[in-house]
C-alpha cells in the first residue's frame, strides 16, 4: 500500500516538473506583435499566456504518467500548474505619508538625511490571511518607506512578485512599475490575484522584490498556505 502511494506521489512530481518546463517555455516564447507591459492596476498576465490552453496542456502532459489514481493525480496537478503559470495580477499603490513627514522622522532618528534616496523600510504580508482557499482571491500587500536624499532626484520604483511551489519551483513572476509612486514618502502597494481551483494544497512562498532605478534594493518572502 505504501509503495502505491509513493508511486503516485512520484508520478505527480515527475509530471509537475515537465509541466513547469513546458508551460514556462510557452509563456516566455517571444512574438512579433508582443503587447506593451501592463500599467499599474492592470492585469499582469503574459500577453502570450492563455490560461485555458496552459491548463489543458498541463492536464494532458500530467495524465500521460501513471495508471488509475496516478493518471488522475498527474492530470490534476498538471492542470493546476498550467493555470498558475498564467494567473493575472492586479497592482495598486497609494501614498500614506508624504515626503516631509518621512524625512522629519528619519532626521529625528538619524540626525540628518542620507546623501541619496534610501529605502528605510520594506515589509510584506498576505492579507487578510496567509491561509488561502484554492479558487479564491489572494492579496500580497507591501509597505514601502523611501527617504529623500540630499543630492538626489525623485526615484523610479518597481516591484516584482514571484510565486514558488511547495517544493521551491518558480510558478510565475510579474513585475509592475510603481507609477503611482511619484517621489519619496511612505506607500502601500498590493498585488491581487485569484488562485485557480484544484491546485495542489501546501505551503507556497510569495517573494516580493523592490527595485529602485532598476537596481534591486530589498526583498521579502512570506508563506501562503493553500487549502481545499
Amino acid at each position: 500500500m505504501r509503495t502505491n502511494k509513493q508511486a503516485v506521489r512520484a508520478i505527480g512530481l515527475v509530471s509537475a516538473s515537465l509541466v513547469f518546463a513546458l508551460v514556462s517555455a510557452c509563456a516566455q516564447m517571444p512574438t512579433r506583435d508582443e503587447a506593451p507591459p501592463a500599467s499599474a492596476g492592470d492585469g499582469g498576465q503574459s500577453p502570450q499566456c492563455n490560461p485555458v490552453v496552459a491548463g489543458a496542456i498541463g492536464g494532458v502532459v500530467g495524465s500521460l504518467f501513471g495508471k488509475g489514481k496516478g493518471h488522475l493525480v498527474g492530470a490534476a496537478a498538471g492542470a493546476g500548474i498550467g493555470a498558475l503559470a498564467c494567473m493575472a495580477y492586479n497592482y495598486h499603490s497609494r501614498q500614506v505619508r508624504d515626503a516631509r513627514a518621512v524625512s522629519a522622522e528619519y532626521i529625528h532618528q538619524r540626525g540628518a538625511l542620507p546623501a541619496s534616496n534610501t529605502v528605510s523600510s520594506y515589509t510584506t504580508a498576505m492579507e487578510p490571511s496567509s491561509t488561502v482557499k484554492a479558487g479564491s482571491h489572494a492579496e500580497m500587500q507591501s509597505t514601502i518607506v523611501v527617504v529623500s536624499g540630499r543630492h538626489d532626484v525623485a526615484p523610479r520604483l518597481s516591484e516584482t512578485l514571484t510565486l514558488l511551489s511547495p517544493d521551491g519551483k518558480q510558478l510565475s513572476t510579474v513585475t509592475k512599475e510603481a507609477t503611482d509612486i511619484n517621489g519619496t514618502g511612505e506607500y502601500q502597494t498590493s498585488f491581487s490575484f485569484n488562485l485557480p481551483k484544484g491546485i495542489e494544497q501546501g505551503r507556497y512562498t510569495v517573494r516580493s522584490t523592490l527595485h529602485m532605478n532598476d537596481q534591486q534594493v530589498r526583498s521579502n518572502e512570506v508563506p501562503m498556505v493553500v487549502v481545499s
